[in-house]
């Protein structure tokens, strides 16, 4: 009386109508895609105040600020790209990490726009 297991659809708990645990929600991955985007947004006003002290200072260290905020707003296209349109990381469980990543890198980023602007 063995059932097989489908990736995707394995039982939680008894199988009497529980419901999957709240990591396994995958609305968070759109969560995390919407998080992203708000990533993307600090990042471009990181991008041109480093591209205007770049070009005032002519400073490497600014130059280097300008390539590291480039390369994270290329990043988190990608990941956008892989949650919205190629449903990646849409795996059970995957939702709450992702999403945890996400919020993590925008809070990162409110403080490096904070200190920025002092």
């Amino acid at each position: 009386m063995s059932e097989e297991l489908v990736p995707g659809r394995e039982s939680f708990g008894d199988g009497f109508g529980q419901q999957p645990p709240f990591f396994d929600d995958p609305i968070l991955a759109v969560i995390a895609a919407l998080v992203c985007a708000a990533n993307i947004g600090l990042l471009l006003i990181l991008l041109f105040t480093y591209v205007a002290s770049y070009r005032k200072l002519k400073s490497q260290f600014s130059l280097g600020l300008v390539i590291f905020a480039t390369l994270l707003i290329v990043q988190n296209i990608i990941f956008i790209f892989f949650l919205v349109l190629r449903e990646g990381f849409h795996g059970p469980g995957m939702g709450f990490p992702v999403l945890s990543l996400s919020i993590i890198e925008f809070g990162a980023l409110l403080v490096l726009l904070k200190i920025t602007w002092i």
